[in-house]
């Protein structure tokens, strides 16, 4: 026999403790408290079917997920390289999955304000990316900010009922890479662990698992908070002191200060919004979650591990210097900021391209400069050590401002009480304010939102907290052509990011020329590989390696030295 239908009308809003208990004579409501509810209950303006998509949408958000968070590849050749690309790569096949299904909706009355501010990044990144020198890096880091929109848009439109399983679902991701760092911090040893600057765990670089960590945590709190069973409150919580753990291990300071500030915005967002919805605050799982925490940073400061620091006070270092700027990196980031202004000021508008500010840096360097070292083949990072410096030198003040504001609208749509509506629930509040904050306070020190990693949490977790927009009846549906021309940006990101995997792949073991030109081949816009061939007499791949580079001193001068 089949089932009633439920019209959303006829669901009754479940109700919150007035403050101050009910009153006199009259029984107490069923609900506790505002934060009894699930993963974003009071803000739901209608309820949407679950469908069996829907359901697939869900499964393939935690799928790609852990793939963003656990896949490498193997190479001798590519360090950073063999963690990033293919975390790429699961960020692309997920985009292209949730599209090639119908699951990104693409009216734009669907999108509300920071979808629209999403789409003005992708639209204007693909203007300066037009234009940019080295087209390649610029397709590549554009297609970070098109398949995290993408995630963003599905995951927003997922029904209610999946969005906490699929919040649980990535959460737990990032938790699981978290541990495999503070396992190798004890001694783990594999393959597929970064040796490089440990504990990089399955990212490459210790800054990485920071960064990610203290992106989730605001979101792991809040979801203890409101978890309607005590088991899953303290799992939370312990998964919580997890990524307490691996933030002080990998001593970023990027990370420490996010961590820090994510969690102090997500506790203030909460409580104002609890406030406002006239509900109670958890604060006995809080002080839980306080004592567990601390108990996990005690444990990692103090228990011996197998991280060889250069002090004998890591820690206490690490603390000491969290907002130096006189000297070491600290004054590094200054140099390089400085210069890199330069930049802005000879492309004011449209910015040299994503992906280039590595490509025209050597224009603007001065003396003493500890971001470039001019004698090494490859003399600077890929990227300047700022999300925001990368996106106003590369995108110009517009791109930035742009990115910007789509992260203040996803915060005020989180705090925002709905015409007609229920009010805006805590926890969602708190968590979309914390996980926004604590990436765009990383991303202040480090690239942050320019890898896949911390883009796909940051993006589908805010996409799953925000509440859904409502649906307008008299809204045309999308063209058929825009959602084929996303599903092709997709594949065609998907083909290139992989072909640029199976060539990390090749080197795994044999790194001699013939198998170097065979990767190469592969992906022709990799100019690690162009510069090994050139070392070794290639002069075509000198050439194409210059053309690459045309500001790099070394990649110039052996292209000259072919004639």
């Amino acid at each position: 026999m089949p089932e009633p239908e439920i019209r959303a009308e006829e669901i009754e809003p479940l109700p919150v403790m007035p403050r101050g208990g009910p009153p006199r004579g009259e029984p107490a409501p069923a609900a506790r408290t505002a934060f009894d509810g699930a993963l974003p209950r009071a803000a739901a303006p209608a309820v949407a079917e679950v469908t069996g998509r829907a359901r697939v949408g869900a499964t393939l958000l935690v799928a790609g997920a852990f793939c963003a968070v656990l896949v490498w590849v193997p190479s001798q050749m590519f360090d950073l390289e063999r963690y990033l690309v293919p975390k790429a790569l699961a960020l692309h096949l997920t985009a292209l999955a949730l599209l090639g299904l119908g699951l990104v909706p693409l009216r734009r009355s669907a999108w509300g304000r920071t979808g629209l501010l999403l789409a003005g990044v992708v639209g204007w990144g693909a203007l300066t990316a037009a234009f940019a020198t080295n087209r390649w890096l610029a397709f590549a880091a554009w297609g970070i900010s098109f398949s995290s929109a993408a995630l963003f848009l599905s995951a927003r439109a997922l029904p209610e009922r999946l969005r906490r399983p699929a919040l649980a679902g990535i959460l737990t991701a990032v938790v699981i890479g978290s541990a495999l760092g503070i396992a190798q911090s004890y001694g783990l040893d594999a393959a597929w662990l970064s040796d490089s600057r440990p504990p990089g765990g399955t990212f490459g670089n210790r800054n990485f698992l920071g960064h990610l960590a203290a992106i989730a945590a605001p979101a792991l709190l809040m979801t203890a908070l409101a978890a309607r069973r005590r088991r899953w409150a303290v799992a939370a919580l312990f998964g919580l002191a997890v990524l307490a753990a691996a933030i002080v291990l990998t001593r970023s300071r990027a990370a420490w200060l996010g961590g820090l500030v994510g969690a102090l915005c997500a506790l203030v967002a909460a409580v104002i919004a609890a406030h406002r919805a006239g509900g109670g605050f958890a604060w006995g799982r809080l002080a839980l979650g306080g004592a567990l925490t601390g108990g996990a940073i005690a444990a990692a400061v103090l228990l011996p591990n197998d991280l060889n620091w250069t002090t004998d006070t890591p820690y206490a270092a690490t603390l000491g210097d969290l907002a130096e700027y006189r000297e070491g990196s600290g004054a590094g980031r200054l140099v390089q900021y400085q210069n890199s202004l330069g930049l802005v000021r000879s492309h004011p508008l449209l910015g040299v391209g994503p992906g280039n500010w590595f490509v025209h840096y050597p224009l603007v360097t001065t003396p003493n400069d500890p971001a470039y070292a001019g004698s090494d083949l490859i003399p600077t990072n890929p990227w300047p050590s700022s999300d925001w410096v990368a996106h106003t030198t590369e995108r110009g003040p517009i791109g930035a401002l742009l990115l910007l504001a789509a992260i203040a609208a996803a915060a005020l749509a989180a705090q925002r009480r709905r015409e007609g509506g229920p009010a805006a629930d805590p926890l969602a509040a708190g968590a979309v304010a914390g996980v926004l904050a604590a990436a765009a306070v990383c991303g202040a020190f480090d690239a942050v939102l320019l890898l896949a990693a911390p883009s796909f949490v940051t993006w589908a977790t805010v996409g799953l907290l925000l509440p859904r927009e409502p649906a307008s009846p008299d809204a045309p549906a999308a063209k058929s052509a825009w959602r084929g021309a996303a599903t092709l940006v997709a594949a065609v990101l998907t083909l290139y990011t992989g072909a640029h995997a199976a060539a990390i792949l090749m080197t795994r073991e044999a790194t001699g020329t013939a198998a170097v030109e065979r990767a190469a081949l592969l992906t022709p816009g990799e100019h690690r590989l162009h510069l090994a061939l050139a070392e070794r007499g290639r002069c075509a791949h000198a050439r194409r390696a210059a053309r690459l580079m045309p500001h790099h001193e070394r990649a110039v001068r052996m292209a000259e030295g072919c004639g």
